[in-house]
Formats: structure tokens, sequence, C-alpha cells
């Protein structure tokens, strides 16, 4: 029975280290595949936005990292900060228009708590923790 977890288990770690996968999203491949690179050179400092908002919906950074921001979502998704609609406290995150299958980044200069939403539909919101 053991053995039979361990097969199970390296199937699925191997499954989901798969270098050839890819996107369903359409396109020419090319920009699929660079901007799949895109988020693993940035490691962990990347918000992926879905259709059921974003993810993670708070993430911690230090002073001097930045952030990218990926739509995987079929549709354009618009990161603005909060508050909703001025976009003022937090101007750093007046990002703009992300369209489908498109990656932007942001550099942090400053400590804080900075919040962010889909100006397009503001209930999908984030929290960005500079440290």
């Amino acid at each position: 029975m053991a053995a039979l977890g361990i097969v199970a288990s390296s199937a699925l770690i191997l499954s989901a280290c798969n270098p050839y996968k890819t996107s369903s999203t359409g396109g020419t491949g090319q920009t699929g595949g660079s901007e799949q690179a895109s988020p693993a050179v940035v490691e962990g400092n990347v918000i992926t936005y879905s259709d059921s908002g974003f993810s993670p919906t708070e993430l911690k950074v230090k002073v001097g990292e930045s952030i990218t921001f990926t739509n995987s979502s079929m549709a354009t998704v618009q990161v603005n900060s909060a508050v909703h609609p001025t976009h003022t406290l937090y101007p750093e995150l007046n990002i703009g228009s992300i369209a489908a299958g498109e990656s932007k980044s942001v550099t942090f200069t400053t400590t804080g708590t900075k919040k962010y939403h889909n100006h397009l539909n503001a209930s999908q919101i984030g929290t960005i923790v500079v440290e």
C-alpha cells in the first residue's frame, strides 16, 4: 500500500514539473511561452489575476523588490490603487489595463500596506505589504 502511495505521489510531482506544458489561451504560442517564463524569473513576487480575482490576495515584499501582475483570465483587468474610484492613496499601484495573457510589473520604493483593486470590478481586491 505504501508503494502505491509513493508511485502516485511521484506521478503527481512529475506531472507538475512538465516543462513542455502549454497554455490553452490561444495566440501564437511564442507570447504564451515568454509570459509563462516571466513569473519563473520573478519567483514568488507574482500576483495572478483570474476570472475569480487576484491570487494571492496579500503579498509581502521588501523595499526595492518588484511585483509582477499577470492576467491569466480571458478579459482585461485594470489594476488601480485604493480607494475606488479616486485611486489616490497608493499611486504606484495605478498600473492600468493588463490585457488577457499579458503582465506588468511595479517596483516599491517605500514601506507600508498598499491596497489595490480591479477598477472594472471593484469587489476584487488585494493588499501588498512592503517592509
